[in-house]
């Protein structure tokens, strides 16, 4: 019995430490005036597609990806998904340009990478 513990013990600490992801997340912030701001509804919603690199964890890599995605001004809404290496968003073109959204990857830590992205339809 306790060697089962134990074994969790260990693959669990494994798990949690695989991530090299031990950097504060960085922020980007863009500049916009205080009308913008106030402002809810997006102008000029873009899908946009990216690959990104350097991942290697689910929980740890790919969560703060997309979390540090999802609280940027003028992302409406980001999935990072691990397995796949890709980052699917809608982001509003109004606010943000897709150099500025690879930013916020690449700000994130240094092990990541965004090798390409798509803007889609």
């Amino acid at each position: 019995m306790k060697k089962t513990q134990l074994l969790s013990l260990i693959i669990g600490l494994l798990i949690f430490s695989a991530c090299k992801n031990n950097q504060a997340p960085k922020t980007v912030t863009v500049e916009t005036t205080a009308v913008e701001m106030v402002e809810v509804s997006f102008q000029e919603a873009q899908p946009m597609a990216m690959s990104i690199e350097g991942m290697v964890c689910a929980m740890g890599c790919a969560a703060v990806i997309e979390k540090n995605l999802n609280k940027t001004a003028g992302i409406k809404e980001a999935k990072v998904d691990f397995e796949t290496k890709k980052a699917t968003l809608i982001f509003d073109a109004k606010v943000l340009n897709p150099s500025e959204v690879t930013q916020v990857v690449l700000n994130t830590g240094d092990a990541y990478k965004v090798t390409d992205f798509e803007l889609l339809d």
